[in-house]
């Protein structure tokens, strides 16, 4: 159900779980309380989750100005489809040097956000670079080093995740600390219907 919802270019299938969350105020308080703004910048939206550890997302770069976005893994796998807008995915893979802090960080449930330690220093080599358009999807598997940049503001992906395997990486700048690499997980439930009825609208309009 949730990859089918990704690979559903025509956007039916999204179209009807956003209904289904705008209909259950259950179900639209449970997603709320899993979603939040992301360490990176864009608003995550953790639609639903399956009893594997799996997930629907949506992202959404919301702002006029995006800020430049650490270089980073997964703890898991993904498919994403780009639903509206645009943006440039890059690939890289670490490097000698000392350039960036690289910090190792694992989400921690008892928590609700993720929690990281200092890895030393590294340097990075830009590998592959590619503009992502509207309906076009890319997979990561956890360990690929990427960041997203020149986002179109109003962008929205739609993403399925695998069940976290492991800690990821980040790449920050050399003063960076732990507590750069965190966010703890809750919006607004008003804020997160607010959201929904905009995508689906948007969608509708397109």
């Amino acid at each position: 159900m949730i990859l089918e919802v990704v690979e559903d270019v025509s956007n039916g299938k999204l179209l009807r779980c956003l209904k289904l969350l705008q209909a259950d105020d259950v179900l639209l308080i449970e997603a709320a309380s899993r979603s939040y703004r992301h360490q990176l910048g864009f608003l995550k939206l953790v639609l639903m989750t399956g009893l594997d550890g799996a997930c629907l997302r949506l992202h959404v770069w919301d702002r006029l100005v995006n800020p430049v976005e650490d270089i980073h893994s997964h703890c898991a796998d993904f498919m994403s489809r780009v639903v509206l807008g645009r943006l440039e995915e890059n690939a890289f893979e670490l490097a000698g040097g000392e350039t960036h802090a690289l910090f190792r960080y694992h989400f921690d449930v008892d928590a609700g956000h993720s929690v990281a330690v200092k890895g030393g220093l590294t340097g990075i080599c830009l590998r592959e670079s590619r503009t992502v358009f509207q309906g076009e999807a890319y997979i990561k598997h956890a360990f690929d080093l990427h960041s997203v940049g020149n986002v179109v503001p109003g962008t929205v992906t739609v993403s399925a995740w695998g069940a976290r395997n492991g800690e990821a990486l980040v790449l920050k700048p050399l003063d960076a600390e732990p507590e750069d690499c965190a966010a703890a997980s809750g919006m607004p439930v008003e804020q997160m219907r607010a959201m929904l009825a905009n995508i689906k609208e948007r969608l509708l309009h397109t």
